[in-house]
């Protein structure tokens, strides 16, 4: 039998098609040689006699193999036609999946572009454009460091996103929907993707110049405000100081209501240089030590201006006396620090 096993390995090696058909090739005709050789063994001869009878009567290798060929050729063409639709399908699959991706993720970017936009025309513009009308933000600085563009753009920005978001809406669309009609190519889905990408980014051009004229402007503004923030900390500091003064005149007459009066101006004092960047322009350099140092003296300040005006409700002339005395010390080193000619980044 290792004999037949050779002569099929022969025959069967060299066919063309797949693995598959190479083997039910080699089973039918492994098949039909045992029945040849059980004839011949039934009609008296040894096995190897009869083994070898039935391989002459199947005839050579190469001939064999011919006639197999040619016999299945067709079921071989099947086969390959067959895995070459499978090939084409699993292909076009894979296509359609990552078109569609890229549709999804182009669909994304542009909407969340589109809702960014929205948020800075809706929210931070306007607040950029009220800093700008306050003097917050110092025109003739940004002229002189040649970027005056970018108030202008961010107002142009607002202005057309405001008066002509419907039209551009409808053009786009009407765009997109004559895209669809009028173009056959067979390159239309890669056409539609180039001009989704496009329009992407032309959108991202738009939010980079936008977030670049809000932050860089709003830091070359920062060195105006940081000049406004001192005069602005003394002048609270000053008020301050005026209304314990008034507040202390008023006990003297027993003058409670015009005492409590002069109390809450001073608490709206302390409450201005509390938040804001009023206390860091007291401080050289504004060392962070420095800062906490004059918040913890304004907290303790406010704590000894409610327990005067306690004093002042019940009418205590020396309780309230006491408060405002406590007042005067813990509020003096902030005092001190308004009175300091600072060198550094608050002149």
């Amino acid at each position: 039998m290792d004999r037949l096993e050779r002569y099929l390995d022969q025959v069967c090696r060299s066919i063309g098609g797949p693995r598959p058909l190479r083997e039910h090739v080699r089973q039918e005709l492994r098949e039909h040689l045992l029945d040849a050789v059980a004839q011949h063994t039934a009609a008296g001869l040894p096995e190897a006699d009869a083994v070898a009878r039935a391989l002459a009567d199947f005839g050579r290798p190469e001939e064999l193999r011919s006639e197999l060929e040619a016999m299945h050729g067709h079921r071989m063409l099947a086969v390959v036609i067959d895995r070459a639709l499978q090939w084409k399908e699993m292909t076009m699959r894979a296509k359609w999946l990552w078109t569609a991706w890229a549709y999804v993720g182009l669909g994304a970017v542009l909407a969340l572009e589109v809702l960014f936009i929205t948020f800075l025309v809706m929210f931070i513009v306007p607040k950029y454009q009220k800093l700008m009308h306050d003097g917050m933000i110092e025109f003739t600085t940004l002229e002189e460091q040649g970027v005056k563009w970018m108030p202008a753009y961010l107002n142009r920005l607002s202005e057309v996103t405001g008066d002509y978001t419907t039209f551009l809406v409808l053009g786009a669309a009407a765009l997109w929907g004559l895209f669809e009609w009028r173009v056959r190519s067979e390159n239309k889905s890669f056409m539609r993707l180039s001009a989704l990408g496009t329009a992407a980014a032309a959108l991202l051009v738009v939010l980079v110049l936008a977030a670049g004229a809000l932050v860089i402007s709003f830091c070359l503004a920062m060195p105006a405000m940081g000049r406004m923030a001192r005069p602005f900390a003394q002048e609270q500091v000053a008020a301050f100081d005026a209304s314990v003064g008034a507040v202390e005149d008023a006990v003297a007459k027993a003058d409670w209501a015009g005492a409590r009066a002069h109390a809450d101006q001073a608490s709206g004092a302390l409450h201005r240089l509390a938040h804001g960047p009023a206390l860091t322009s007291l401080t050289a350099s504004n060392e962070p030590r420095a800062v906490d140092e004059l918040r913890g003296r304004v907290r303790a300040s406010h704590e000894q201006l409610r327990a005067a005006q306690e004093a002042l409700a019940a009418r205590d002339a020396g309780r309230a006396n006491a408060a405002l005395a406590e007042l005067r010390r813990a509020f003096e080193p902030v005092r001190d620090a308004s009175k300091r000619v600072v060198k550094g980044p608050n002149p």
